[in-house]
């Protein structure tokens, strides 16, 4: 056994212990709120790919992160993402998410930050307190995790089109669905639990991970996540993009039920003025029902026949008391009697 495999038994094993008994929770939806707006990437082992805008970048350690962001990593490679307080977010390879930052009021502290998990793996921990505000949130799946404990947090979750898993490391998660369905309802997923669910199917908790989430967790997450980004020389801004994005880019996003699905209409139509990429939305309205009224607007209904009728001339009336004239003339049986 390698000495990161016995470290992590060893951290399983002190968590189970410290585990409370009861609550199968919810998960895979999750927003993270921040104590600052400035995310950084604190460390990559490459290049990351970040979609800004309807743009598509490449950039690494030191690259501020903005509202909106989508990171991706690529295969084999990891990430870690910090905000400068205490929290961290760690990416294994192959790895989708998105942040949703709140901007901050003038001399407060910055608003929450939700970080969305299309795909892959995602270790987040942090060390401030929950009481006043849960320090990070995440969405995956359908469901938010927030820390529902102080003290220190750590969480562990996948998720693929197939599957989602989450293992509470340290702390308490709480978890709910972000659309509140009548058959799902709040949950408490304890310190040593695990949660998975397959496809559709419901929710299951269990007192540990399952063998096959142990056996596939990236090596780097078998240890505590620690914090790197007081050693990079500096931040800086994005470069130049590489190029617009295509529809290959964004189209596990625009497919998804993530909660922030209903905003890639305004972020990418400027994108339809491309040829091809009109042409792959147009070939997917099935799975793209809400592109159809921008690809295909209904006929405004025309105003040409009212028009006609209001300029068409009125009936003929008969004349004035033609009737009552007919009425009243002499009847020839009327003077042969007299």
């Amino acid at each position: 056994m390698m000495p990161s495999e016995r470290r992590f038994l060893v951290m399983l094993m002190s968590a189970l212990l410290r585990a409370r008994a009861g609550g199968a929770l919810a998960l895979f939806a999750s927003a993270v709120p921040l104590a600052h707006a400035d995310i950084v990437i604190a460390y990559a082992d490459s290049p990351v790919t970040v979609i800004r805008g309807a743009s598509l970048y490449r950039t690494g350690e030191g690259a501020k992160l903005r509202d909106d962001d989508i990171i991706e990593t690529g295969a084999g490679k990891s990430a870690q993402l910090e905000d400068g307080s205490g929290t961290v977010i760690a990416l294994g390879p192959q790895t989708q998410v998105l942040l949703k930052t709140q901007p901050a009021l003038q001399h407060a502290a910055a608003g929450p930050v939700r970080i969305t998990m299309l795909s892959g793996w995602l270790k987040a921990s942090c060390s401030a307190s929950a009481a006043a505000q849960p320090p990070l949130l995440i969405e995956l799946r359908g469901l938010d995790v927030t820390p529902a404990s102080n003290g220190r947090w750590s969480v562990v979750a996948t998720a693929s089109a197939e599957r989602a898993a989450i293992f509470a490391e340290s702390g308490d998660d709480a978890i709910a669905p972000v659309r509140a369905p009548a058959a799902e309802a709040r949950q408490t997923l304890h310190a040593g639990q695990y949660l998975e669910r397959h496809a559709d199917e419901p929710l299951r908790a269990q007192a540990r991970p399952s063998a096959e989430f142990v056996g596939a967790i990236p090596p780097g997450f078998r240890d505590a996540l620690v914090g790197v980004a007081g050693r990079l020389a500096g931040t800086h801004e994005l470069q130049a993009p590489l190029r617009a994005v295509d529809y290959a880019d964004v189209s596990d996003w625009l497919t998804s039920s993530v909660s922030e699905r209903g905003t890639f209409v305004k972020r990418f139509v400027p994108r339809l003025k491309t040829a091809a990429f009109r042409a792959q939305v147009d070939a997917h309205l099935d799975v793209l029902p809400e592109w159809r009224p921008i690809l295909h607007p209904p006929p405004r209904p025309s105003a040409e026949p009212r028009k006609r009728a209001a300029q068409a001339p009125p009936p003929a009336r008969p004349p004035p008391d033609a009737g009552a004239d007919s009425q009243h003339e002499p009847k020839s049986d009327d003077t042969d009697a007299h």
